[in-house]
């Protein structure tokens, strides 16, 4: 019989981190005291400050990162730069699908990672990963990686941590275009126009994708459309416009099943499921206001309206079925802020959000699911700054969902006939935060911050499908919302031209939403699962070596083991308990670069392999590397991707409950060459 693992030390976990940042905070007051790097003004508290000031571990990537990395897309950024764990279940070369996972939460992750787009957030209402494929990395100014639960002050998804993408400006930007080729007739496009004028700044940002496909039936396509036109006002008074439209094609290259990780010719699809995939149009407006109110406070309010339709073939064994799938959803984010002066500074805003998700399934058994949720919140923030050195960040947020839910023609778990209706009911939830900052000298910092967190079900979390006999159903359970409670110590320390940021955390989740591989009744259905705890630590570092050589690296540790049920001391799947990551660039002269990257990550659990009964799928480490040479406004660049041509895998599954396979897994991308230029230009 199998023994349940061992849980961690906590104790002697927080004892040896808070050791590692004494120490730390020791050698640097001697030795870092000449610091001079400048800090960045982030977003990460809603309060737009330096990051010295806001008590979370938030990691900054940079334009000039960006710039100097092997990445063809944002999910390459994060994983690479960010060292996020990424996972990938359509596996194309265009990134289209991956979803990051800040804090170890598996296949949850892209519920329990919020994502925003200058502030908005981009998380679809269903359970699918934000398109992250739909912003050119052209366009991107600098990500903010904010590590840890922040409902407080984003509300709904924020329980793992948040990423919010900050796109160009026009002012002292040069515009751009590039093209890219690469294997398997691999062809990107990039157009960046940016254009000031005395106060009004415009940005407009076009890219055009498409691949042949690197295996059987993984061909894909997308352009997308992102727009921005701002108008200061004098002063913080500015309005702005913002518009995104995207169109996607995607193939599904579908699983390698019944075999492990490594086995079998990762270049053959199903040939039941060839000409399976699917085909998305989207498109978001947003309008934007900051208006001054005296010498003392500031209204700001966004509003935003999306959809989105997507049509699904799924060429099943038992059959065909169509899926047609409608979102939408209207955002309104009114918040006054206040400055007290020496008695700090405040927040106060209200978030109202309305989203609709209709499915309807064209098969032997035809179904219709529509889901309204509607969340509305308010919320409270306060920084307070004790003296020179010592500050207090507090606050409370409350949210609202009320849940309408219409069927026909579904069944529950058991396939027993759900009566067709409208099904109503309401949840409710609290975040708070408290946070103690340390800035001892210019530069350098400790932190302390505890807080809750929480998530509610997603449109899709209530109703599925058996993917053994294609039957469809709807379990007919209301899901509870997700609370986490999280502790956690870190610091930011930098010397000369290097930087570090360290923490560690403990996360204690209760009603978990979670999937759940029925074995009685052969079906999956979602589920408030049994507690769960996560530990970890995150280090992250900048060092500029020489004027030539540039060198980053990133560790992060994370466990994650439930902690009652019937799964205690058994690892949560699809967490990688280390990743590691390096990238270096060396500068040999002005017109001459070369470059890499290197990414390591542990083994994890197949997804649904609750008692970690399987073996897991196994460790991978890749790297890529460039050359590049620049000549005036001109770029060209020659890079080679996974250069020792690794077979690993970004997703895999363990279906043996539902009466599939106990491996299943989706290869990554071989071994790939690109070719690419660009042009600076200024209009």
């Amino acid at each position: 019989m199998k023994q349940f693992k061992k849980l961690p030390d906590q104790h002697q976990m927080i004892r040896l981190a808070c050791a590692l940042l004494v120490g730390t905070a020791l050698f640097s007051q001697s030795a870092l005291a000449q610091s001079n790097l400048e800090s960045v003004v982030v977003s990460g508290s809603r309060f737009e400050e330096n990051i010295e000031r806001i008590p979370a571990n938030i990691q900054v990537i940079t334009k000039e990162q960006i710039k100097e990395s092997t990445s063809t897309n944002l999910a390459e950024i994060l994983q690479q730069i960010g060292n996020v764990s990424m996972s990938n279940q359509s596996a194309t070369l265009l990134g289209i699908g991956a979803t990051p996972d800040i804090g170890g939460y598996g296949s949850t992750a892209s519920s329990n990672t919020l994502v925003l787009l200058n502030g908005i957030r981009l998380n679809p209402i269903d359970s699918s990963s934000a398109p992250l494929n739909t912003i050119p990395i052209s366009s991107i100014e600098r990500i903010e990686i904010i590590n840890g639960g922040a409902s407080v002050q984003f509300g709904n998804n924020a329980t793992g941590g948040v990423i919010n993408i900050i796109t160009k400006e026009g002012a002292h930007q040069p515009s751009q275009a590039s093209i890219s080729y690469g294997s398997y007739g691999t062809l990107i496009a990039d157009v960046s126009l940016l254009k000031k004028e005395n106060d009004t700044s415009l940005a407009l940002f076009a890219n055009s994708s498409k691949t042949n496909g690197w295996r059987e039936n993984s061909d894909a396509l997308s352009n997308t459309f992102n727009g921005r036109l701002t108008q200061n006002l004098g002063g913080l008074d500015k309005v702005f416009i913002e518009a995104n439209a995207y169109h996607m094609q995607t193939s599904y290259p579908y699983f390698i099943s019944g075999l492990e990780v490594g086995q079998g010719s990762p270049y053959v699809s199903n040939a039941v499921k060839r000409g399976n995939g699917l085909v998305q149009d989207g498109s978001i407006a947003r309008a934007g206001i900051s208006k001054s109110i005296g010498s003392n406070f500031l209204f700001e309010m966004e509003a935003a309206y999306g959809s989105s339709s997507a049509l699904s073939n799924d060429n099943e064994s038992f059959g065909l079925s169509l899926i047609q799938y409608d979102k939408r959803q209207v955002d309104l984010t009114p918040r006054i802020k206040a400055n007290w002066g020496r008695w700090g500074s405040s927040i106060i805003g209200v978030d109202y959000n309305n989203s609709d998700g209709s499915r309807g399934i064209q098969s032997d058994t035809p179904s219709q699911n529509h889901v309204n949720l509607k969340n509305q919140s308010i919320y409270f923030m306060e920084r307070l700054p004790i003296n020179d050195v010592f500050e207090i960040l507090a606050g409370l947020r409350h949210q609202k969902q009320d849940i309408s839910w219409t069927t026909a023609n579904s069944f529950d778990a058991s396939y027993n006939p759900i009566t067709n209706g409208n099904y109503l009911t309401s949840f409710s939830a609290n975040a708070y935060d408290f946070g103690l900052n340390y800035r001892y000298l210019p530069g350098q910092r400790l932190y302390a911050k505890y807080d809750q967190s929480y998530r509610f079900a997603n449109t899709d979390e209530y109703f599925g499908y058996n993917p053994v006999t294609g039957l469809n159903f709807t379990s007919g359970a209301i899901l509870r919302p997700q609370i986490n409670k999280t502790i956690e110590l870190g610091g930011d320390f930098t010397y000369g031209q290097s930087k570090l940021n360290v923490a560690i955390f403990q996360t204690d989740s209760h009603d978990e939403i979670r999937l759940f591989n029925d074995p009685i009744a052969h079906s999956q259905t979602n589920i408030n699962d049994a507690d769960i705890r996560r530990t970890g630590m995150n280090l992250n570092g900048t060092t500029k070596v020489s004027s030539n050589l540039n060198l980053g690296a990133g560790f992060r540790y994370q466990r994650a083991v439930y902690t009652s049920g019937v799964n205690t001391g058994y690892f949560v799947s699809l967490v990688p308990q280390y990743l590691f990551n390096l990238n270096a660039r060396y500068q040999a002269s002005n017109q001459i670069a070369i470059g890499g990257v290197f990414n390591y990550v542990a083994s994890q659990y197949y997804d649904l392999d609750l008692q970690n009964a399987y073996n897991p799928m196994p460790s991978y480490a890749f790297g890529d590397v460039y050359a590049e040479y620049r000549l005036k406004t001109w770029e060209a660049r020659f890079t080679i991707k996974n250069v020792s041509n690794v077979n690993y895998a970004v997703y895999g599954s363990n279906n043996l409950a539902i009466g599939g396979n106990a491996y299943n897994y989706l290869p990554a991308p071989p071994r790939t060459f690109w070719v690419s230029l660009k042009y600076n230009f200024d209009l």
